[in-house]
This record gives structure tokens, sequence and C-alpha cells, in this order.
């Protein structure tokens, strides 16, 4: 019995240094694309800031595609969907849309390696997917319900995924500020098709808070 112990202990042991050093490079590669941009990081800079082998990288990821696929799941959508939980519990699919957009900017300015890992591979497949998804459920409840009016639902979902977009960018590179941020949503709302006094009080409302 204490060899079979001794033997589980062993495996746990070994799956736990595995997984410690998958999440090495991870966390090396976030801060590799957060400080250089997806297009431009390479997998010998994910290596050479993690401090491990070239084999020890293909011991985990296949290419870089794949690695950059699990960084995403890792580091960057977990706070997306808690931002999109928050928001799930305001009625009003307008208020949500500009609630969400306030949330990801604050998580920015809290966790900027997060906010320029976002704005960094927002041109890559899945993570684009995942932005264009987040703003797409409440632009076709907001159509619905007759808060929004506009023709072409691509047009909608984009504009919002570029503004979250720009955004992030002012808000990393030191230029954003409160009054920005509400001036991004009151144009938001408006270009959705709300009146200027419904828009203006809710792109001035505090969106949720999690405390």
């Amino acid at each position: 019995m204490a060899i079979n112990i001794s033997l589980e202990r062993r495996a746990e042991i070994g799956r736990e240094r595995r997984e410690r050093t998958r999440n090495k490079l991870l966390e090396a590669a976030a801060r590799v694309i957060a400080a250089r941009g997806e297009d431009n990081a390479r997998i010998e800079d994910f290596i050479n800031q993690a401090g491990v082998a070239r084999g020890t990288f293909y011991n985990y990821f296949l290419t870089r595609e794949e690695l950059i696929d699990s960084l995403w799941t890792y580091l960057g959508k977990t706070p997306f969907q808690r931002i999109q939980d928050l928001c799930a519990t305001l009625a009003d699919p307008a208020e949500r849309i500009t609630a969400e957009l306030r949330l990801v900017v604050a998580q920015a300015a809290a966790d900027p390696t997060w906010g320029w890992l976002v704005y960094s591979m927002s041109g890559q497949r899945t993570v684009n997917d995942d932005l264009q998804s987040y703003p797409s459920t409440d632009l076709r409840a907001g159509m619905a319900a007759g808060r929004f009016h506009f023709e072409d639902f691509e047009v909608a979902r984009d504009l919002v995924v570029s503004a979250a977009r720009t955004a992030l960018r002012v808000q990393l590179e030191g230029r954003g500020s409160a009054s920005y941020v509400k001036g991004m949503c009151l144009v938001l709302l408006l270009a959705l098709g709300l009146r200027q006094d419904e828009a203006r009080d809710l792109s001035h409302r505090p969106p949720p808070s999690s405390d």
C-alpha cells in the first residue's frame, strides 16, 4: 500500500510540475505579446522570456498558434466572462452594452498586461470571435425590445467592438479618463438609435460592482 501511495504521489508531483511549466510559458507569452504585439511575438521570444529550452516549448504546444489560443483561454477570456455575468443582472440591453464597455476599460486600467493582451490579440481569429460575440446578445435584445435601431447587424456589432478597442487603447496609453469613457458610451448609444436624453443618462450611470 505504501508503495502505491508513493507512486501516486510521484505521478501527482509530475502533473503539478508540468502544469507549472505550462503556466510559466503562458504567462511569459502574455508579457511578450503585451509588450510587442501579437504579430511581432515569436516562439523564440516566448522561450527566452520563460527561461526554458525550445524543446520544452514543443512538449506543451505544437505551434505558436496553439499557444496563443491557449493563452486567450488561460488569461484573456475569464475577465470578459466575469464582466458579462456581472452585467447580466441589468434588465436593459442598452445599459448592459455600455456597462460592459466601461468595465472592460476598468479591467485594463487595473491590469494593463491583460489590457494590452486583449488589444494586441484582438485581430487573432479565436479572440476576435469572442469579442464579436460579447455585444451580439445585447444588440439582438435591444432590437427586439425597440431600444436599438440599425439596419445592419454586423455593422452595429463591429461598431461596438471597435469602440471597445479604441477605448482600451486610449486607456492603456494613459490618455483615458472617466469623461472619455462616458463620451464613448454616449456616442455609441446615439449611433445605435437611442434618444439623446436616454443616451446621456445611461452613459453617466455607474456600472454594477462586484463588491
